[in-house]
């Protein structure tokens, strides 16, 4: 089951410290075209950083290809990091926004906060001002939901859920309900931590993003 490894994820926390050169790395190829295509930055955790698996394998490598192949002429900029939380993500967003000039942003974030039962309050203020920030910088927005595992209470799981539902509908923005969906819980999608999705589940969760991602690109 996708939850069933939660106190292995516990001991894992402090090895998920996986941070690309400058903090982010481009997806896409040749140096002239990433000067001149507008950006897509991916600003995630382990779950959007290729987290056990090889990095062509992750689903920020797959919208690159799928991209490229429907003729959007997008480059892909992943400034995930593994273990990240909403709090660190705030901590470097105005500096990645600034570097990156990305047009769209996808913002995934707030697992690690629930998995770590911190305060939600926190969690919320944190995303909204990431939000904020992105929106002033003339980004469109893409948030990422997720779910957690109960292990902290009904309220406060549901509390959790409801966040990205008020933050999208608040700020007027695009939502993915749940990046997860048909792969978590499937052990053959899942790697042997129980958490991170494996090479398989990569393209359901892009076909899970890629609709709403869609309605943001222009040709």
């Amino acid at each position: 089951m996708f939850f069933r490894l939660f106190l292995i994820f516990k001991l894992l926390m402090a090895k998920l410290i996986v941070i690309s050169v400058l903090g982010f790395s481009f997806v896409a190829c040749p140096s002239a075209a990433l000067a001149a295509n507008p950006k897509i930055l991916i600003y995630g955790d382990s779950l959007s950083a290729a987290y056990g698996i090889q990095q062509q394998q992750g689903w920020a490598s797959l919208l690159q290809k799928k991209l490229n192949s429907q003729h959007y002429h997008y480059d892909v900029i992943n400034a995930s990091v593994s273990g990240e939380t909403t709090s660190g993500g705030l901590s470097r967003i105005s500096s990645t926004l600034a570097e990156t000039q990305a047009s769209i942003i996808i913002i995934e974030l707030g697992a690690n906060d629930g998995l770590r039962g911190l305060p939600l309050t926190a969690m919320t203020v944190n995303l909204n001002t990431m939000i904020t920030q992105s929106k002033k910088a003339k980004a469109k927005v893409l948030l990422i939901g997720m779910r957690i595992p109960p292990n902290y209470g009904l309220q406060y799981t549901e509390s959790f859920n409801h966040i990205y539902r008020q933050l999208s509908q608040g700020h007027k923005i695009s939502l993915v309900p749940f990046m997860l969906e048909n792969v978590a819980a499937k052990p053959n999608l899942i790697q042997e931590d129980g958490l991170h999705p494996n090479g398989l589940g990569q393209p359901i969760i892009l076909e899970n993003i890629w609709p709403q991602l869609q309605l943001l690109l222009k040709k």
